[in-house]
């Protein structure tokens, strides 16, 4: 079975070491090439070998996992421009909205009256992260 250069459709579970689930897609399977660089290699590696209708589980280490923690994910954003009845506790996750209407999720980290500070990096960054993968359809690319 190899299902390299092919579009597949999976359905996932990722889990951090300590169990926590940090995304479920068995719900919403999502379809991508499998091609390297589409997820993290380990990822890719066991969708390429797997057959439809195939549940398989697999470790990312924290070394390959997505990306790694930056300072510029960190925004400071001053009160006046915060709606003044937002709860804002410490250390929760709230979904910051930019101009265009786009949403992203961001924890609180420092409140001050005069501005809030959000670090927008995901939970999952520079984490090692367990997988498992239902393998639900494999098409060829020429036909997507």
């Amino acid at each position: 079975m190899d299902n390299s250069n092919k579009m597949v459709t999976v359905s996932y579970t990722g889990r951090f070491d300590d169990g926590h689930v940090f995304i479920d897609q068995t719900e919403q399977p999502i379809e991508f090439p499998c091609i390297d660089g589409w997820m993290p290699p380990a990822f890719i590696e066991t969708v390429r070998t797997m057959a439809i209708g195939e549940t398989r589980s697999v470790r990312v280490g924290a070394d390959e996992a997505y990306e790694q923690r930056t300072d510029e994910r960190i925004i400071e954003i001053p009160r006046d421009k915060i709606p003044a009845n937002l709860k804002l506790p410490l250390g929760e996750m709230i979904n910051l909205e930019d101009p265009s209407g786009q949403t992203y999720p961001a924890r609180v980290i420092e409140a001050t009256g005069d501005s809030v500070v959000f670090d927008t990096n995901h939970d999952a960054i520079a984490k090692a992260l367990n997988f498992t993968i239902t393998l639900i359809a494999v098409t060829d690319l020429d036909r997507c």
